[in-house]
């Protein structure tokens, strides 16, 4: 195309085929590169991490609150208490203050282990405003819950992001078959495999 001005003809200036391509080439790599930089799973991960550790915090946050209120876990009857966990979340008695503590696990699927612990929790700390109607269904993973002492109550959750792995509170070891909380360090291989627990108490 030509533009003219004043008497003088001027050639419209535009890019070519080969310069187009050659600067998508080069924002290709540089997409390449920063997708490989940022790692979009991990990101995901570190953000199930987030909501999971949240959740963790609000249920020992919740149990302490029930403690302070009621002088007991709602795992520990004592004279007067209005549910009755004892007989269905017996593990979390044990009397161990060393390793492993027994778990009890409780998730959003709701499987075998964990409909007693949930008609405790919901007969105890739901009934007492503790923790919300809805907080099992924001619940992105399994917890699990130790406590092994009428005054003690521990609370993990298995990380999955590289950084949640790699922090200092993820140093248990969660024991499936037992279902217990080894208070060890936790290995690379107990990492692949899931079975590192990060926990707050």
């Amino acid at each position: 195309m030509k533009r003219i001005n004043k008497g003088r003809a001027f050639r419209q200036a535009g890019f070519t085929l080969m310069e187009l391509l050659i600067v998508i080439g080069v924002l290709g790599i540089l997409a390449a590169g920063l997708l490989a930089a940022i790692d979009p799973f991990e990101q995901l991960k570190k953000a199930r991490d987030t909501n999971n550790r949240s959740a963790a915090i609000e249920f020992l946050g919740s149990s302490q609150r029930y403690y302070a209120t009621h002088g007991y876990l709602p795992w520990y009857k004592m004279t007067g208490a209005a549910y009755d966990c004892l007989t269905t979340v017996a593990p979390l008695r044990t009397a161990d203050t060393t390793s492993p503590w027994a778990a009890v696990a409780v998730s959003k699927s709701g499987g075998s282990g964990d409909t007693v612990m949930k008609t405790c929790i919901d007969s105890t700390l739901l009934v007492d405003g503790e923790i919300k109607t809805t907080f099992f269904e924001g619940l992105a993973t399994t917890l699990y819950i130790t406590s092994g002492s009428p005054t003690k109550v521990m609370v993990c959750f298995p990380p999955e992001g590289k950084s949640n792995l790699a922090d200092e509170s993820s140093k248990y070891v969660y024991n499936s078959t037992n279902k217990e909380v080894s208070l060890v360090a936790c290995t690379a291989a107990d990492k692949t495999a899931g079975n590192c627990l990060q926990c707050f108490e």
